[in-house]
């Protein structure tokens, strides 16, 4: 509400800033590198595309509408999150 304020501090002030999120590897110079959110992500995606890829080779119709409508789902979360997906 408008005006408010929290009786409580944040238990994660720093969540605010998405920025602080991501990890810096000095190693790579100080380049970010990939947050659990965004790693796990591209792990589903890839499993999802071979789950619908076998799917689609043993002529399970069904399975491959779900699995179609999984990777969509996926798809859609990771634009919406700013996560480059390339096509398959």
């Amino acid at each position: 509400m408008p005006g408010r304020t929290r009786s409580t501090p944040h238990p994660h002030p720093e969540a605010a800033d998405c920025s602080v999120l991501s990890a810096v590897d000095p190693r790579r110079g100080g380049a970010p590198t990939m947050d659990a959110f965004t790693a796990g992500l591209l792990q589903r995606i890839k499993a999802t595309q071979s789950d619908l890829s076998k799917a689609r080779e043993t002529g399970d119709d069904y399975l491959a509408d779900v699995e179609q409508a999984e990777l969509e789902d996926l798809q859609r979360l990771a634009a919406e999150h700013g996560v480059p997906v390339s096509a398959a």
